[in-house]
């Protein structure tokens, strides 16, 4: 295991390293710029965040066919497993259409989407801190590092096809059988690894640090 993992790391030097702190940075800042925003448009991140906040049980609700307050903690935490295996794979898959970036885009909206939820707490007057701290940041991130890293699979595959595609060179890009290998390799070693781990964190960490703490 330890020379997969090894090995794993080579391959992200090569071929993920700029995609992924690229994709953290600017989503970071993207971050910022919408919690920035709500201090100025309260009612419109407060609106916002409500209706994030209802879509997401709805969602989950249809899952399970229950509402959330009747999941245990196991069901939670394969509810959201599942759920984030399935982002984290739609992330990669997009790198297949060849548009420039697709898969890091879909990723700054992620972000956009938690800028605005914090935004939105703190319009409605919530300890912003106490929400990152102990309902948000233990399992977040390393979710977020998951979804990042899907980003970089999904921009490495996108970045070849792009080369096959537009620019006609072969040679400098990697045959579609060994970028499919590679990229289902880190996305198994990686990815998923890290979003289990994210998942039970979330389910039965996080949910209890919210109920003491906020």
């Amino acid at each position: 295991m330890k020379k997969v993992y090894l090995k794993e790391f080579e391959i992200y030097k090569k071929s993920y390293q700029k995609s992924f702190w690229w994709t953290f940075i600017f989503s970071i800042i993207i971050l910022i710029v919408c919690f920035t925003l709500s201090f100025f448009m309260a009612d419109f991140f407060i609106k916002q965040t409500e209706a994030i906040a209802e879509s997401m049980a709805n969602d989950i609700a249809e899952i399970r066919g229950k509402e959330i307050s009747e999941l245990s903690d196991i069901q939670t935490f394969l509810v959201i497993f599942w759920n984030n295996i399935k982002v984290g794979a739609i992330t990669v898959l997009l790198g297949i259409i060849p548009l420039y970036r697709l898969p890091s885009f879909f990723m700054v909206l992620q972000f956009i989407v938690i800028g605005v939820v914090f935004g939105g707490l703190s319009a409605m007057g919530h300890s912003v801190l106490n929400a990152f701290v102990f309902s948000f940041l233990p399992h977040a991130i390393i979710e977020l590092t998951a979804f990042v890293y899907s980003v970089a699979i999904g921009s490495f595959i996108n970045r070849n096809i792009l080369t096959k595609i537009f620019f006609r060179k072969k040679k400098d890009s990697e045959p579609i059988g060994k970028l499919l290998k590679q990229s289902l390799r880190s996305y198994i070693f990686v990815v998923i690894p890290l979003l289990f781990i994210a998942a039970f964190i979330e389910a039965f960490i996080t949910s209890r640090l919210s109920e003491t703490f906020l």
